[in-house]
């Protein structure tokens, strides 16, 4: 906040500087014209370098005077008045001829200048509506086209400066035409002084309105990006409209660059942009000051208060100038009397409500509108002061970008807290979700939440007993080591009395909040937490709503396994005894080719026998695995080569009889490690399956590859293929078939045993288009 602070009391100080040396440059203490004469011959050029060509001008109304008198063709046209200037000539009473709008007239000042002084030159602004400039006779400076009729005359602005000839004796007759504007005549002052300065002023003016174009047209295109980025906050689309209206004002004031930038454009539009660009800065600037200051009122009555501006605005947009412009003065007295007023005490209001940034808000807008109040106290020629919207403008754009940077780095701040809860929330989840037992779970829950609250503040988690109306409290003592009481399923405070089994919203009870997880309508856990530490942000709301839920189905997912566990107990009674079913039928068969075969023969069969026997003790220790979720391996060096022929001599029996076409082919030498036993029975699993699947005809094949430190053993088969719902089992180890047997251990050790030798298993199967299973073993 205090760096915010400091940098707008910068700006403010910095545009102080530039406004004084501004002001220094005229003085009120300069001299005045009187009688049409400004006599400067005693004016200290150094203190006032430049001075305003006001005071008492020779007006002629309806008159274009030369400097050669000889040219008068009537008496009348010599008739003139003293006029204070500038001013418009609206209302001016001229020899009882009152003056409107339309309209031209001839300005006459004589200026004596001292003898040293070279190099003088005029700066000249806008002036209502076209003119020609002359000096001793020559014409120096014209805007639009000068013309006694509406027809022969065009309006246009166009400040300029021009160089006055070496003289000590200046006369300067201006004609001046208005037939399109409201206002006419000598508007504002022109200044005189020497070169160097007129143009060190004007670098410095078209600084000023440069910066505002600048500063307002990237305001105005980055706020629409990042609107377009994202179109849920309105509020940088409203700061990029307004900085576009900024944008449109400071072209067609001041300096009048879209005057000059855009010399083919009509004056009517340019002047129309002018004054929409005023009217709708207002409700666009309200509604952008409303989403950093909502309240009820401007709520309700907000859009009834800009409802005039409106009118105002679509008056500029259908009505020629004669009107619209009558809209200035009433639209003025209506802001000055009701949304400016209301806003500031909105803004005061924001302010006590601690709204974020609404007090780099104030700032702007008592800034802003200090600026605005000179220019329309200005515009109404109250004063001869200078423009300070141009400041005003930068200043506004600067205190806003200053607020939504601070908004966006807030909000930055905050999305980084939420997104580290959000890691602690994952880890602290997983934490939970891998706990064994209620216990185990329960007390890394109230690990992870003591860390938010104080040593001397206590957390209870309570669980249902099952079957039980009864509840159980957890909690941990100084030394994390949990306490378990047994408690009703009701809490006391006081009067109040809370039953945990109907608690289905968070409660406050007293200083403790209670927040329940629900499941069928069964409360499954109830935290009571102390408030502080817990409620000071909706995220950390939400971090605690997570560790609920992650507690709850932890809880859920242990009944679940207890459960899946008994289940799984009954049905592997059968899936035992099918698994041990080939293997003896493969002890069998081999018993019987040694009782018809030669002494050579029977050698070989007894090592195949050892094998099978060796594969039921396996079969066995798997089966203790499952259950326990986990496999101990007996890791080898095995010659790949050699090993495999093994393992094609045991599926060239197993398939023996079956009608199925095996195919065995090895592309790969070296060595690899595994474990002999397991990787023996997984390629029996899969060759049983495919068995299984294929029935009494069918291929099967298996192929040995190995490419830089991969093994890949590829089985395929050309049976029906398995469905969605049984790959997605396979690799959540939860195989289910529709095998009369049993549940398909077979197959889920299948995965277990890849992935214990730190490998995986690909399948691809479709129905009817067969399946292919690829064993991806590290070297």
């Amino acid at each position: 906040m205090s760096q915010s602070l400091r940098i707008i009391f910068l700006i403010l100080f910095l545009f102080h500087l530039s406004h004084c040396s501004y002001l220094g440059l005229s003085n009120d203490n300069a001299p005045k014209a009187e009688n049409g004469v400004l006599n400067l011959t005693k004016l200290d050029w150094n203190s006032h370098r430049i001075t305003d060509l006001s005071g008492e001008w020779k007006f002629y109304w309806k008159q274009v005077i030369s400097q050669n008198r000889n040219q008068s063709e009537s008496h009348n046209k010599n008739r003139f008045i003293l006029k204070s200037s500038p001013s418009v000539w609206n209302g001016l009473d001229f020899f009882g001829e009152k003056i409107e709008s339309h309209g031209f007239a001839t300005y006459e000042l004589r200026v004596l200048l001292p003898p040293e002084i070279e190099n003088v030159a005029l700066s000249i602004p806008d002036e209502g509506t076209a003119y020609n400039l002359y000096a001793n006779g020559q014409l120096i400076a014209s805007a639009g086209t000068f013309g006694l009729t509406k027809e022969t005359s065009s309006a246009k602005y166009n400040p300029q400066i021009a160089s006055l000839p070496n003289s000590n004796i200046l006369d300067l007759t201006l004609h001046v035409s208005n037939f399109q504007n409201r206002w006419g005549g000598y508007w504002y002052p022109i200044r005189i002084g020497k070169l160097e300065d007129i143009l060190k002023e004007n670098q410095r003016k078209n600084g000023v309105s440069l910066t505002v174009c600048i500063s307002a047209a990237i305001m105005a295109v980055y706020n629409l990006l990042f609107f377009l980025f994202r179109r849920k906050d309105p509020t940088p689309l409203l700061f990029s409209i307004h900085c576009a209206l900024i944008f449109i004002r400071a072209l067609t004031t001041g300096e009048r660059f879209g005057h000059q930038l855009f010399p083919n454009l009509s004056w009517e539009i340019l002047n129309r942009l002018e004054y929409i660009s005023v009217y709708l800065s207002a409700p666009v600037l309200y509604a952008f000051l409303y989403r950093f200051s909502p309240n009820l009122f401007w709520e309700k009555y907000g859009s009834y208060l800009t409802f005039p501006i409106y009118v105002s605005s679509l008056s500029v947009l259908i009505l020629p100038n004669q009107w619209y412009t009558l809209t200035l003065f009433p639209t003025q007295v209506y802001c000055f009397l009701t949304v400016i007023p209301c806003w500031a005490i909105l803004l005061i209001y924001g302010i006590t409500k601690n709204y974020e940034g609404v007090w780099i808000l104030f700032i702007g807008y008592i800034g802003v509108m200090f600026c605005t109040i000179n220019d329309i106290i200005l515009t109404d020629s109250v004063n001869n002061s200078v423009y300070l919207i141009p400041y005003g403008q930068i200043f506004l754009i600067a205190s806003h970008s200053i607020l939504i940077s601070r908004r966006f780095s807030t909000s930055l701040n905050k999305s980084e807290n939420l997104s580290h809860q959000m890691k602690t929330l994952v880890s602290s989840t997983r934490d939970i979700m891998s706990s064994s037992s209620f216990a185990s779970a329960t007390q890394t829950a109230l690990e992870i939440l003591s860390k938010n609250i104080r040593k001397n503040q206590e957390l209870f988690i309570y669980l249902p007993e099952q079957n039980s109306s009864n509840w159980k409290q957890y909690s941990i003592d100084t030394e994390n080591d949990l306490r378990v009481t047994e408690v009703s399923g009701f809490l006391s405070h006081d009067t109040i009395d809370v039953n945990l089994s109907s608690l289905s919203t968070p409660s406050i009870l007293n200083d403790r909040l209670l927040l329940p997880v629900q499941s069928n309508q069964t409360n499954f856990v109830v935290l009571d937490l102390p408030i502080q530490g817990f409620l000071n942000l909706d995220s950390e709301m939400d971090w605690v709503q997570g560790i609920a839920y992650a507690l709850a189905l932890s809880i859920q997912n242990l009944l679940r396994e207890d459960r899946d566990k008994l289940a799984v107990i009954g049905e592997l009674s059968a899936e035992i005894a099918h698994d041990i079913g080939h293997h003896v039928m493969l002890i069998q068969k081999i018993l019987r080719n040694m009782n018809q075969s030669e002494k050579e023969v029977s050698d070989i069969s007894i090592s195949q026998a050892n094998k099978e026997t060796e594969a039921l003790a396996n079969l066995s220790l798997d089966i203790l695995e499952f259950s326990k979720k986990r496999i101990i391996l007996d890791l080898k060096s095995v010659d790949i080569g050699e090993y495999f022929k093994g393992v094609r001599e045991d599926l060239d029996l197993f398939f023996e009889g079956t009608g199925i076409r095996l195919t065995f082919e090895i592309f790969a030498d070296g060595s690899v490690k595994l474990d002999p036993l397991r990787i023996r029975r997984l390629v029996l699993n899969i060759a049983k399956n495919a068995a299984d699947a294929l029935g009494k005809n069918g291929n099967f094949s298996v192929r040995i590859e190995k490419e830089s430190e991969t093994l890949y053993i590829v089985f395929k088969d050309d049976g029906p293929g398995l469905s969605d719902d049984l790959k997605k089992a396979f690799y959540g180890f939860l195989i289910q078939t529709k095998k009369p047997q049993g549940t398909g251990l077979g197959l889920s050790i299948v995965r277990k045993i890849a992935v214990a030798h730190g490998g995986e298993v690909l399948l691809d199967s479709s129905p009817g288009q067969g399946s292919r299973i690829t064993i991806l073993l590290p070297c």
